[in-house]
């Protein structure tokens, strides 16, 4: 039981290139499939850890790994691919949501690399951002594949989670900034 976080973060790596071939293919039922099943794994390998009270050094490595792999793959694929049926994520929001996540880790490696800070949690606003950009994602699928009606929905959730995901990024500046400075003023 101990390792069961650890193998849910492993299949969802695993599923990110079965969901690639899915989408590839066209077979947008079955992608959408592995997407939420992938995004589910998310859901359930922290709940469990945190039942367990199990942590390790390559869970905390793989977990948002994992998470960054599927979300970023979701996005240029639906963003960049040539032929999907009836909508595609606008390349506005992928270039916002790669400048975020480009933002953060290069803020965790000034935290690291400056003043040694190795932990920097996802904060509210952030996992609402992945929520969100997960649920964009699984919409666009949805709406090329087999619910073409609700491409309304999908529209209206790229500006929402446009804005979430800036509020998350310039979240996580701020949050970082000070842990900078902190552990800058600690040092001398």
């Amino acid at each position: 039981m101990r390792h069961l976080p650890n193998i849910l973060t492993l299949l969802r790596l695993v599923l990110v290139p079965c969901f690639l071939m899915a989408s590839m293919n066209r077979q947008w039922t079955l992608a959408f499939a592995i997407f939420v099943t992938a995004a589910v794994t998310d859901i359930l390998d922290g709940a469990l850890a945190r039942r367990l009270n199990v942590r390790s050094r390559l869970g905390a490595i793989l977990d948002p790994a994992a998470d960054k792999t599927l979300m970023v793959c979701g996005f240029l694929f639906y963003s960049l691919y040539d032929g999907l049926p009836v909508i595609d994520i606008p390349n506005w929001l992928l270039f916002v949501v790669l400048i975020r996540d480009f933002t953060i880790i290069f803020f965790a490696y000034l935290l690291y690399t400056r003043v040694q800070i190795s932990r920097f949690p996802p904060s509210i606003a952030g996992k609402a951002s992945t929520v969100l950009q997960a649920v964009t994602v699984a919409v666009v699928i949805a709406v090329n594949g087999f619910l073409p009606q609700v491409k309304w929905l999908a529209e209206v959730l790229f500006r929402i989670s446009m804005l979430v995901t800036l509020y998350s990024g310039w979240d996580y500046l701020r949050r970082g900034d000070k842990q900078l400075n902190d552990g800058l003023e600690a040092q001398a």
